[in-house]
C-alpha cells in the first residue's frame, strides 16, 4: 500500500521514531519490490525459479511489514515471533541446500537499506534531537533483526537435519531396491536418487579413520566424493548415502576403462588431510555393473578392516580380488596357510617380520633392491630376512612360488584368522609368540 508524504511534526506531535518508521509505511510497495530485485542481484544462492521468488518476496514483505508494526505500535522486539513466510522459505532453502549464510546475508541487506531510508527521511523532515531518533531507530531494528534471525537460523537448522536425514533414509531404501530387488523400477530408482543407471560405475566405500576427532562427518564424505570426482574424471551427479555416523557409499559415473589406481587415490586423500580410508570397487557397465561394483567394494572394504591399520589407506577390489573372494571361508584359508607355510604360518612378531619381507620379494620378481626399497631397509637385510625364511622353515620358492605368495598375501589381510599359536602359548621352536 503507497500513501501520503509524512508531514514534519507540530507540537505535540507523535515521537519521531514513529514518524520515520511511517516513511516506510508509505513506501513501502515500492521498498520491497526494490530489495527483492538487490537481493537476487548481489546474492546469486538467492536467483530461484518462479514458486521459489514468490516466497522471497513474501518473506521479504512480511518482515517489513513486521518491523514497522513493531516500531510504530511500540511493541518489544523481543516478544514478535517470525513471519509465517519467512519461516517457510527458510525451511525450503534447508531442502535446496541452500547455505544459512546466503539465507542470514539478506537479512543483514534488507536492514541496511531499510536504515538507509528512514534515516534520510529522519533527516529530511528536520525531526527533533535526529541523533535521539537515529539511535533508537537502530536499536529497535537491530533487536528485531537479532529475533528474526535468531528464529529463522533454528528453523533452518533444524528442517536441514530432518530433510537430510529423510533424504538419506530415502536414498537407503532405493539403494537397497536397485541391489536387491530383481524387479526394480529403474526410471523411478533414478528420479529419487538423481543418478543414472544406464552408463557405466564404480562404487566406493568409505569410512572414517577415528569418529572422535571428526565434527562434521557428511562434510568429510562430502569432500571425499568431490577428490573422487576429480580423480576419476566421474561424470554427471555423484551418489553418495552415508550409512551412519562414521561410514558412507559413494557411486560416481565414469567412462568405460576409467583406471582406478588407489595409490593415486591415496595420494590425493594424503594431500587434502582427509580422515578417512576407502575401498574402491570396478568398473562396470548398467544396473549389473551398479550391483557387481558395489559387491567388490564391500569384500574390499572387508578386508581392509580384517588386516587392521596395517591395511594401505586405499584397497582396490582388483588388487585383492583373490584374497578377497575367499573371506567367507576362513577355515579353508587357515588350512591352506598352515600346509603352504608350515611353522612361518605361527602367529608372532618374528614371523609376521619374515612373512612380509617375503611377501614383497616374491611380488617384486625376487629383487633384493627393490624389496629393500618398498621396506625401508638395507639390501643385506632383505637378504638375510629371504634366506632365513627359506632354510630355517623349509620353503621352496622354485616348486612352489605362487602358492607361496598367495598364502604370503593371505597372512598379511587375514593376519590371526589364518594363523596359529604354538601349544601352550608357545612357538613349534620354542619361542613366546
Amino acid at each position: 500500500m503507497t500513501g501520503s508524504p509524512v508531514e514534519p511534526p507540530r507540537d505535540g506531535a507523535q515521537d519521531p521514531v514513529v514518524l520515520a518508521a511511517q516513511v516506510m509505511q508509505a513506501r513501502r510497495d515500492d521498498f520491497i519490490a526494490q530489495l527483492v530485485a538487490t537481493t537476487e542481484a548481489e546474492i546469486s544462492q538467492l536467483e530461484h525459479d518462479a514458486a521459489l521468488r514468490g516466497l522471497l518476496e513474501a518473506s521479504i514483505t512480511e518482515n517489513i511489514v513486521t518491523a514497522v508494526h513493531v516500531i510504530i505500535n511500540g511493541i518489544d522486539p523481543q516478544t514478535v515471533d517470525a513471519p509465517a513466510s519467512a519461516v517457510s522459505y527458510a525451511r525450503r532453502l534447508a531442502q535446496r541446500d541452500v547455505p544459512l549464510s546466503a539465507l542470514l546475508r539478506a537479512y543483514r541487506l534488507g536492514h541496511a537499506q531499510s536504515l538507509d531510508l528512514v534515516l534520510g527521511e529522519a533527516v529530511r523532515l528536520e525531526l527533533p534531537d535526529p541523533a535521539g531518533t537515529v539511535i533508537k531507530l537502530v536499536s529497535l531494528t537491530s533487536a528485531f533483526l537479532d529475533r528474526i534471525c535468531d528464529q529463522i537460523g533454528r528453523v533452518y537448522e533444524q528442517e536441514r537435519e530432518r530433510w537430510v536425514g529423510s533424504r538419506r533414509v530415502l536414498r537407503q531404501y532405493w539403494v537397497n531396491q536397485l541391489l536387491d530387488n530383481p524387479r526394480i523400477d529403474l526410471r523411478q530408482a533414478e528420479a529419487a536418487l538423481d543418478y543414472r543407471l544406464s552408463g557405466t560405475h564404480v562404487a566406493v566405500e568409505g569410512w572414517c579413520c577415528d569418529t572422535a576427532d571428526i565434527t562434521d562427518p557428511a562434510a568429510v564424505f562430502d569432500r571425499l566424493t568431490s577428490l573422487l570426482y576429480t580423480v576419476l574424471h566421474a561424470q554427471g551427479r555423484p551418489l553418495l548415502v552415508q550409512t551412519d555416523e562414521a561410514d558412507a557409499r559413494i557411486w560416481l559415473a565414469v567412462r568405460p576403462g576409467c583406471p582406478v589406481d588407489p595409490d593415486t587415490v591415496a595420494t590425493e586423500l594424503a594431500d587434502a588431510a582427509l580422515p578417512v580410508r576407502v575401498a574402491l570397487g570396478v568398473v562396470r557397465q548398467g544396473l549389473d555393473g551398479f550391483r557387481r561394483s558395489t559387491r567388490a567394494a564391500a569384500r574390499a572394504k572387508a578386508l581392509a578392516l580384517s588386516a587392521g591399520p596395517s591395511a594401505p589407506r586405499v584397497v582396490a577390489f582388483a588388487r585383492v580380488a583373490p584374497v578377497a573372494l575367499l573371506a567367507d571361508e576362513p577355515g579353508q584359508l587357515a588350512d591352506f596357510v598352515s600346509d603352504t607355510l608350515g611353522d612361518l604360518a605361527v602367529d608372532d612378531p618374528r614371523r609376521e617380520l619374515l612373512r612380509e619381507t617375503l611377501r614383497v620379494f616374491l611380488s617384486t620378481n625376487r629383487s633384493y633392491a627393490a624389496t629393500a626399497d618398498q621396506l625401508l631397509v638395507h639390501r643385506n637385510t632383505v637378504h638375510y630376512r629371504v634366506q632365513r625364511a627359506v632354510d630355517h622353515y623349509h620353503l621352496d620358492l622354485d616348486a612352489n612360488a605362487f602358492d607361496l605368495h598367495f598364502a604370503l598375501d593371505v597372512c598379511r589381510w587375514h593376519g590371526a584368522k589364518v594363523l596359529r599359536r604354538g601349544a601352550n602359548g608357545r612357538t613349534p621352536d620354542g619361542h613366546l609368540p
